[in-house]
This record gives C-alpha cells, sequence and structure tokens, in this order.
C-alpha cells in the first residue's frame, strides 16, 4: 500500500507574499495541488491529511470552492482522510463537502476502515489528557496507524522544544495508546520526525512556508510505503512561483500564478 501524507495546507491565507505581489491565497493553493500531484497521477492508494487544511475555521468562500472542487475531483480517484487542526477548529464538516463517497472527514476521534487498513483518527484536542482518551477511544483494540494533529514531547520549531506539561496541548509516551508505533502527526510546520516512547512521530511539515522563521527549509510530503515492512520518506516539493505582475490593488484574491 503507497500512501500520500500531508499537512498544515491552511489554505485561504490571506495578505501579500512578496514585492511583486503573489497573494498568499494563490500560493497556498498551488503548493496544496502540487503536493496532491502523485495521487492524481495514480502513484498511490491512499491520501491522509492531518490537519489545519484552511487558515482558520471560517475560510473565505472561494478557498472553500476551490478545495471542495480539488478534493471531490481527487475522492473519484483515490480515498481521502482529512483530520482537523487546530486553525480548522473541528469545523470542517462545514467548511468541505459531506457524504462525497471516497472523501473522509473525521470530527473528534473515529477508528476508519479504509484501504484495508484501520486508521484510528484524532483531530486537534487542547489538553493532552483528553487528548490520550480521545486516542485511546480510536485505537480500541489496535490499528495499522494513528492519525493526529498535535504538538507531541521532543517536537521542536525555531527556538522552542515542545515538552509534556510546558503546554496544555503537548502529548507524550504517556498518551499514546498501548501498541502505536506510527503516528502521522500534523501542527509543527518543520519537517521533522520525533521518538516518543516506542512510536516514530512523522510531521510532514507545512506544504509552504508560513512565516520567515521557517527561513530555507524544504517543505515536503511524506511517501510512506506498508507492506511486509513499513517504510516512509520525504518528497520536497517546489517553492511556488512569484508573480510578475503587481496585484491590484484592493484585489485580495487573485489567480497571478499556475495552479500547476
Amino acid at each position: 500500500m503507497e500512501i500520500l501524507h500531508l499537512s498544515d495546507t491552511h489554505l485561504g491565507r490571506r495578505g501579500r507574499a512578496d514585492a511583486q505581489g503573489a497573494s498568499l491565497t494563490d500560493q497556498h493553493l498551488w503548493a496544496f495541488r502540487q503536493a496532491l500531484k502523485p495521487a492524481f497521477a495514480g502513484e498511490v492508494g491512499l491520501v491522509l491529511h492531518t490537519g489545519d487544511v484552511f487558515d482558520r475555521s471560517r475560510p473565505p468562500p472561494r478557498a472553500m470552492a476551490q478545495a471542495a472542487a480539488l478534493l471531490r475531483e481527487l475522492a473519484r480517484r483515490v480515498p481521502v482522510v482529512i483530520l482537523g487542526g487546530n486553525h480548522d477548529r473541528d469545523r470542517l464538516h462545514r467548511s468541505l463537502p459531506m457524504g462525497v463517497p471516497g472523501l473522509h472527514v473525521i470530527r473528534g476521534a473515529a477508528s476508519l476502515d479504509v484501504a484495508g487498513l484501520r486508521l484510528a483518527c484524532v483531530n486537534y484536542v487542547r489538553d493532552a489528557a483528553a487528548w490520550g482518551r480521545a486516542a485511546r477511544k480510536a485505537w480500541g483494540g489496535g490499528a495499522d496507524l494513528l492519525l493526529c494533529h498535535q504538538a507531541v514531547d521532543g517536537a521542536r520549531v525555531p527556538g522552542f522544544t515542545f515538552r509534556v506539561g510546558r503546554q496544555r496541548d503537548t502529548v507524550g509516551e504517556q498518551h499514546l495508546p498501548p501498541g502505536a508505533r506510527w503516528v502521522l502527526c500534523g501542527h509543527i510546520h518543520p519537517r521533522q520526525v520525533v521518538r516518543v516512547g516506542g512510536a516514530q512521530v512523522v510531521h510532514p511539515g507545512a506544504t509552504v512556508r508560513t512565516s520567515h522563521a521557517e527561513g530555507s527549509e524544504p517543505k515536503s510530503v511524506v511517501r510512506w510505503s506498508l507492506g511486509r515492512c513499513v517504510q516512509w520518506a520525504y518528497t520536497e516539493l517546489p517553492s511556488p512561483p512569484q508573480s510578475r505582475h503587481p496585484e491590484p490593488q484592493g484585489l485580495r484574491e487573485s489567480a497571478q500564478i499556475p495552479l500547476f
């Protein structure tokens, strides 16, 4: 089984990206499409998005329409599982189309059987202890993969390391379901792998830079291969092209860069 794992696309983010006028809205949509190329090319049998699909819980209508159209088309080709992140605030069922065959939008915590796998899925939770209870419920008697959108003990961002007890929502070994070995996680924008007890927590990171603090680090998705053994690898994404023309005054959402 080949899986595409991406996270933190932050669609609908507003603002001017650079002096040339390429908008952040366009850059994030372009990066989302680039991240999904392997799925549209038929290279994977499952797509997993681990949260913060949108930049805020009430996205701009245009961002919702663009995401809905893209995900409907994608779900015709391959099953898609989407979690809610802290920016989505468990409101994805209001922002994405529901009832679409092949498109699974998680609400809260759930165990999901899809593409021959059992997935334990947990949306973002503000309290680590509550997250642990939700994760154990979703895990049930066991699962192949644990999906979440959470800070874990030892995760790093520039100038800071997350630790259990330092932040209310940071989870550690004591919060993971017994037997969880592979955790596919969103929330942390720099890509990284963190060992938490007996589990490897793999963060693909954001699909496009959202802060100058991220510097020149590469942006990526993760390609998983599940067979006799579990293998994964980062696949770097290209940087969004820059617009050559200034953004017209008052136009907040434009389409000045190619979407593919």
